[in-house]
């Protein structure tokens, strides 16, 4: 049997990244971080899973698409099995200059010198309420942790291990 999602779909990944990396507002992202914000882009509803400080609560509240499919039972799994679709997709818009090929290297996402074609910005800007909302708490409170750490987003999400971090 034949299922499509669009988190195993590298195209739709590099829509998705062009869009975080758009909307971020940030000279940089580390790759960990924008593969994390990616996997809750994609399944929002995993979100109820992350430790949220006490203050922070309230975002945790994800409208509900009424789907009964996308409850996950692995999250850590699905993430492990994005990563060459993502992967694929960031040496994708390198190559295209879309993002910058010598960041990437580093391990950093940055917005390339080629523009983004119109179309796509257009696209970009017709988002649901349940994409609205994820996106406001992935551009606030997860923008804002430090992706080290106990109290970083690795740990937060419990999707990358962050015991042997340099930080």
């Amino acid at each position: 049997m034949l299922t499509y999602h669009p988190a195993f779909d590298f195209y739709h990944c590099a829509y998705r990244t062009l869009l975080l990396l758009t909307k971020a507002m940030r000279d940089a992202i580390e790759v960990d971080r924008m593969r994390i914000w990616d996997f809750y882009f994609v399944f929002p509803r995993a979100v109820k899973d992350v430790v949220m400080p006490r203050d922070l609560w309230s975002f945790k509240g994800v409208p509900d698409d009424g789907n009964p499919y996308e409850e996950l039972v692995d999250p850590q799994r699905i993430f492990n099995r994005m990563q060459p679709f993502q992967v694929a997709a960031f040496r994708y818009l390198a190559a295209y200059g879309l993002i910058d090929s010598g960041r990437l290297s580093k391990n950093e996402i940055k917005r390339g010198d080629k523009n983004i074609p119109n179309t796509l910005l257009v696209h970009m800007k017709e988002l649901n309420q349940q994409q609205q909302h994820i996106l406001k708490l992935i551009l606030g409170p997860f923008s804002n942790f430090p992706l080290y750490g106990p109290g970083g987003l690795k740990a937060r999400s419990k999707l990358l291990d962050f015991k042997y971090d340099p930080h």
